[in-house]
């Protein structure tokens, strides 16, 4: 296990303190052969310095307090703001549901070459999960706050693209000189990444609970393939979505 740099700053304020006690204390007691006076006259000839080497001690132990108690609090804050995840989570999955079958709606109009608006209305997210994420990014260990960084963006960039893919189809519909082009391909990429989203906070979702530690392992097709069937969604009835899925986890 590699060793940070904090904990090479106390090994090195150990290998400081075990030198002074072999200078101060052990060495002059040799040297004066066991003579008490001898060690006081030392420590007396080098009062000034040993006085400021308590100060440099205290300083440090005083400081380990200090970090002690900031990261006890900041555990404290952590599961504190851990305890509303699941519940975020829970809204974002809804969200995501909606989302699929917005997408399904807009993957038959292309493939029927309709140009008619989509019936189904664009979902809102959810209001809460910003400050939930802002708290535990702010709390939590790098791994699980960049986990949840990668959530927050992934969940910007589908809300712009389903609003997005709404507003072509209305605009197809009611402007005859609209050259916008919908691709069933552009969709099939549109349900790979919000699989991607469901896939990421399933594997946190044990995690948010206090059920097990934090998984950052890769994503595998298996993880898709359940989402895949979580979503209603078979890959096999939207043309290449299965081998789009492999190729992007590949890649």
């Amino acid at each position: 296990m590699s060793v940070n740099k904090t904990n090479w700053l106390w090994i090195l304020f150990g290998i400081t303190i075990a030198l002074y006690i072999i200078s101060m204390i052990i060495c002059p007691w040799f040297e004066g052969n066991g003579d008490w006076e001898y060690v006081q006259a030392t420590w007396y000839s080098w009062q000034s310095f040993n006085a400021g080497v308590l100060l440099f001690f205290s300083s440090i132990v005083a400081l380990k307090i200090t970090i002690y108690s900031e990261n006890e609090q900041r555990k404290r804050n952590f599961l504190a703001a851990r305890a509303f995840l699941p519940e975020a989570f829970s809204e974002l999955t809804t969200y995501l549901k909606l989302s699929t079958d917005l997408l399904k709606e807009a993957w038959q109009k292309t493939k029927d070459k309709s140009k008619t608006p989509l019936t189904t209305k664009v979902p809102s997210l959810p209001a809460s999960y910003k400050e939930i994420f802002a708290k535990l990014i702010g709390y939590a260990e790098p791994d699980v706050g960049n986990h949840l960084v990668l959530i927050l963006v992934r969940l910007q960039v589908h809300d712009s693209r389903i609003n997005t893919l709404s507003r072509n189809f209305y605009e197809n519909s009611t402007n005859e000189n609209s050259t916008t082009i919908i691709l069933p391909q552009n969709i099939i990429s549109y349900f790979y990444c919000l699989a991607e989203l469901q896939v990421l906070i399933n594997k946190t979702f044990r995690y948010a609970r206090g059920l097990e530690e934090f998984d950052n392992s890769d994503l595998i097709w298996s993880d898709y393939l359940n989402v895949y069937h979580l979503l209603d969604i078979a890959p096999d009835e939207f043309d290449d979505l299965e081998g789009f899925t492999k190729r992007a986890i590949e890649n």
